[in-house]
């Protein structure tokens, strides 16, 4: 296959099964719910937002070298091999230092930051959970740098129903609770460590060393990235503490759920944005201003689907969290359309940080944008949450997402205003914010923690009257999204008989 068309299958198989693990778990939630207190997710989610962060600090960001570097040295195999055994051994014993550390800490750590939750056994756990999760992902980037797409989401679908089995057995039969979660996912975790390193030698990509030249080199990369890849975590994480902090876990876990749902949004922009970036590339590089409009029109008509999208979500996340959980989450619902305006918002981000990215200079710049919105939240968090719980939490993630598209925007018009237009993009997106607004006014008002079937009806007749609204005035880009090139080269792609050809090596 050309490296297009790997690029294009890959993205496929990225964006599927991002999309289809993200499903499964939306629709395990009536099973995890019965079976987890809020408190027990409010646990979970605080380890996990823990080990988002922590997992850049121990790695140095080495992960988005191990992607970069695979181009420079692939048709070197011993020095491949030297490139992954110094990343593997550097991060396990970064990791073995961080663990140390931390528990060495841990006293002042659970004083001055997590209350409520014991050292032993979440915290421990949590940190080996922290250890085998950074070298898996090292492996996941290894892959994702050979373009071996179609393993990697092989390997995703095992770990996910090998998780999802180990759930159910610890948090159904034995009644662990938030414990049970945490060992299912250690074991997990162990289990593909091991299959990594049993991977890479059998394809005899990996030679168990330090090379100090490899690492200093690859530290001079990853390194200036940390504080792009740290901002957004670090933000998410003090949220979740000041809800924690000024509230409870059970409404750590509440605002745990209404995240899950507002992330359905962010999961398809970025899965979609994982095929469009490449095609971005090939088209900004043709030098055709013809093919900037494509673009520019196109990226119009992905802001549409993204708006039916945000319309569904925010005006259905009520009935889904009633249907689908118990009693104890209905409150959820009512922080998810706040999430939805942010996400809407970030929709724009993925446009223009497509032009930081294609201008390697200006990539470098990302920073000040993510960082400026990270700070931006967690200030506002210190003042909202304390006295607004999860709605404060919402709130500042929303501010944050403003200012980190606001800042993308003027850096990448400084490098090529290539005919995007912040305007025509809002007009798109408001839209289908009043319409949702709309919907919910009895929902809010009327029937805040009840199922009704006449606010369900009220909710039909509007998401039909905002799909006749969008036929009347999107017609335009509707047949673009239909006739658009991109879509026909990934369909193009797939159907062909090289599809086959893709290598599991």
């Amino acid at each position: 296959m050309s490296a297009k068309s790997i690029v294009l299958v890959n993205s496929f198989f990225y964006t599927f099964s991002a999309l289809l693990v993200r499903a499964m778990s939306f629709f395990l939630l009536p099973i995890y719910t019965r079976f987890l207190t809020p408190e027990d997710y409010g646990i979970t989610n605080l380890v996990n937002s823990f080990n988002s962060v922590a997992i850049f600090i121990i790695s140095f960001s080495l992960y988005i070298a191990v992607v970069r570097f695979y181009t420079d040295y692939k048709d070197d195999r011993e020095q491949i091999k030297r490139f992954y055994g110094t990343i593997i051994i550097f991060i396990f014993i970064s990791g073995l230092a961080f663990c140390i550390i931390v528990i060495i800490f841990r006293y002042i750590l659970i004083r001055l930051i997590i209350k409520d939750i014991s050292f032993y056994p979440v915290g421990f756990m949590a940190l080996f959970i922290l250890l085998f999760l950074s070298l898996n992902t090292v492996h996941q980037n290894i892959l994702e740098g050979m373009q071996q797409g179609k393993k990697l989401t092989v390997i995703n679908f095992i770990i996910f129903g090998s998780q999802v089995c180990l759930n159910m057995l610890f948090i159904g039969i034995y009644k662990l609770g938030a414990l049970g979660i945490l060992l299912a996912t250690l074991i997990t975790n162990l289990g593909y460590s091991l299959f990594m390193l049993y991977d890479l030698k059998k394809n005899n990509l990996i030679t168990l060393c330090i090379d100090i030249r490899i690492l200093k080199e690859s530290l001079k990369y990853s390194i200036p990235i940390m504080p792009h890849n740290l901002s957004t975590p670090i933000a998410n994480f003090i949220s979740r503490l000041l809800i924690n902090n000024s509230s409870s876990l059970s409404f750590v876990g509440l605002y745990s759920i209404a995240s899950q749902f507002g992330s359905i949004i962010d999961t398809v922009q970025a899965s979609v944005n994982q095929a469009f970036a490449p095609w971005f590339y090939d088209m900004m590089n043709s030098c055709n201003q013809e093919a900037r409009k494509d673009v520019v029109n196109f990226s119009y008509s992905l802001i549409l689907i993204y708006s039916f999208i945000y319309m569904v979500i925010g005006l259905f996340s009520q009935e889904a969290i009633i249907i689908m959980t118990n009693e104890r989450y209905i409150i959820a619902w009512t922080a998810v359309p706040i999430l939805v305006i942010a996400y809407s918002v970030k929709s724009i981000y993925y446009f223009y940080v497509s032009v930081l990215f294609f201008y390697k200079e200006a990539s470098r710049k990302l920073f000040i944008a993510t960082i400026s919105g990270s700070f931006a939240d967690i200030i506002i968090a210190f003042v909202l949450v304390p006295k607004y719980g999860m709605y404060g939490a919402a709130f500042s993630f929303l501010v944050a997402k403003v200012i980190v598209v606001t800042i993308v925007i003027i850096i990448s018009k400084r490098y090529d205003d290539i005919g995007f237009s912040v305007i025509k993009m809002i007009i798109i997106i408001i839209p289908s914010l009043l319409f949702m607004i709309a919907g919910l006014y009895f929902s809010y008002t009327k029937y805040l923690t009840v199922f009704s079937w006449i606010n369900l009806l009220y909710k039909l007749v509007v998401l039909s009257a905002y799909l006749v609204y969008i036929f009347i005035t999107n017609k335009k880009n509707i047949s673009i999204i239909i006739n658009s090139e991109f879509i026909k080269q990934i369909i193009g792609e797939l159907k062909s008989k090289n599809f086959k050809e893709l290598s599991l090596k």
